[in-house]
């Protein structure tokens, strides 16, 4: 399986999880790999994704972030701004750009170590989210003639920048999301629904998005935003188990990719905690 990743992931000079737990991941691979994985570079990627972004988000706000001017704007996400940031929202969303090719490609399933994607709206950034990933992926696999295409959000906080993009821009794109938190969630219209769950109840929540999603037309490829910070809001780790399998139990032979989305150290929590749970992805899809 095909896992993307550059240096770039990690280019911001603020220091935050979103910004660096990739590069903790990356060196956990390469220190204790992952059978059938290979690691990709997604730099050929770069000025697709760059033309996607300028598609999808507005000047303003694209400018803003190359320039830093103005900077309430530019720093948006929560982040303090430096070239960097540029240069890592790009790599991070040219990850998910290289996945969806290779997956549409090669019917397969890819991922990348990309995260800060979800709640990045049309013109602003938000909740450590500063270009959004999964519509830009969205926005590639339909350039690819992907009629359908689910995006499938899994982290503790709604992905209400998606929809903010999706839900005039993308209309065959579907989203469906399940989330311990109120933080950006938003009005579902058409196929694509919302659940809350808490800890108590989550892996039924699970279980009930996705009995949903097969009741669905099949989609052509499967966007998985496979977000860990539920464990950072009382969801036990058995859950998240049980979910990452149900999940790739459901995506089936559809070419699908994954990104990381939310896990953080809060809570007295370590990064290697934080590795050890985005591990739980990376080796469910490469196990097959």
């Amino acid at each position: 399986m095909k896992l993307f990743y550059n240096d770039d992931y990690v280019a911001s000079r603020y220091a935050f999880d979103t910004t660096r737990k990739s590069q903790h991941i990356i060196k956990s691979l390469y220190d204790d790999p992952v059978e059938n994985l290979e690691i990709y570079d997604p730099y050929l990627f770069t000025d697709e994704t760059k033309s996607i972004i300028q598609r999808i988000h507005t000047d303003d706000y694209v400018n803003a972030l190359q320039s830093g001017k103005p900077r309430n704007l530019a720093e948006s996400q929560g982040f303090d701004w430096d070239e960097g940031i540029w240069t890592m929202a790009v790599a991070h969303s040219s990850g998910l750009v290289g996945a969806i090719h290779y997956a549409l490609e090669e019917n397969t399933l890819t991922g990348s170590l990309s995260s800060g994607l979800h709640h990045a709206r049309r013109g602003m950034g938000g909740g450590f989210c500063t270009v959004n990933g999964l519509a830009v992926a969205a926005r590639h696999a339909l350039d690819m003639e992907a009629s359908r295409v689910l995006v499938l959000d899994f982290d503790a906080h709604g992905g209400g920048g998606t929809w903010d993009i999706i839900k005039s821009k993308m209309p065959s794109v579907t989203q469906i999301d399940v989330v311990c938190s109120l933080f950006d969630t938003y009005e579902p219209s058409g196929e694509s629904a919302i659940w809350e769950a808490s800890a108590a109840n989550y892996s039924d929540q699970i279980e009930r998005a996705l009995e949903h999603a097969e009741t669905l037309t099949p989609f052509d490829v499967i966007i998985y935003n496979a977000g860990m910070d539920p464990l950072n809001s009382g969801v036990d780790i058995e859950d998240i188990i049980y979910r990452e399998a149900a999940v790739r139990s459901f995506i089936g032979n559809t070419p699908a990719v994954f990104a990381l989305a939310g896990g953080y150290t809060w809570g007295k929590k370590s990064m290697d905690d934080v590795v050890g749970w985005h591990r739980l992805t990376i080796e469910q899809w490469a196990g097959e």
